[in-house]
């Protein structure tokens, strides 16, 4: 994966070449819709994006990461970064995506 990130005027052209994409998103915003072919390999399981949204909400972003950070360690933390790793080696043109501000897919390229 590149580590230049596209310019928002640039998603239209990047869409339309249909690269490799992976969604970082949780799976029950995977589900709800995503762009055609892409992969889901989420930062975080469904429950682990709840209990950061609450903690957002009541505590701001600050405790958000920081309990992102809590939840996803250790041993899980490094068999998300070998999925992401296998997909990026197996698709070198490909590109990672969530939704909204970003940070998500700035975690996964930092912990990459």
């Amino acid at each position: 994966m590149d580590s230049d990130l596209p310019l928002v005027a640039n998603y239209h052209q990047i869409l339309s070449q249909q690269p490799p994409l992976l969604d970082l998103r949780a799976p029950v915003e995977f589900s709800r819709g995503a762009f055609a072919g892409s992969v889901n390999l989420p930062l975080m399981s469904d429950n682990e994006r709840v209990a950061v949204g609450t903690c957002y909400k009541q505590q701001g972003q600050q405790a958000a990461i920081a309990l992102g950070h809590q939840l996803v360690q250790g041993d899980l933390k490094a068999s998300r970064i070998n999925a992401w790793r296998n997909f990026a080696l197996a698709q070198p043109e490909g590109m990672l995506y969530c939704a909204r501000g970003g940070l998500r897919s700035q975690i996964a390229q930092q912990w990459l």
